[in-house]
């Protein structure tokens, strides 16, 4: 039984600690894209619209994992909602079979 319910805690955690990574890689992609935009520019020779282009490239892909981050956590809400929606009506279909 404990382990069923780790088990449980597990699955149903994996979605909230994926939401609550979102500020870190967002903040991380930006960084990431400003500094090698800034990199790059430097090394074809201008620092400055480098950084610029890799600031606006780093928050289009931080912005794309944001919400595919939501997008995965809404499918297994998704799920989790189907598996407790049938267990229920499995339930309710033994419950009623007995009598």
């Amino acid at each position: 039984m404990f382990k069923r319910r780790l088990d449980q805690f597990k699955h149903e955690n994996v979605g909230m600690f994926d939401l609550a990574s979102i500020g870190i890689t967002l903040v991380l992609a930006i960084v990431i894209g400003f500094f090698g935009g800034k990199w790059i520019g430097g090394k074809l020779g201008n620092a400055d619209i480098g950084s610029y282009i890799g600031f606006a490239i780093g928050t289009a892909a931080g912005f794309i994992e944001m919400f595919r981050s939501v997008a995965r956590w809404n499918r297994q809400m998704e799920r989790m909602e189907k598996q407790r929606r049938e267990e229920t009506q499995q339930e309710s279909d033994s419950d009623g079979k007995d009598t």
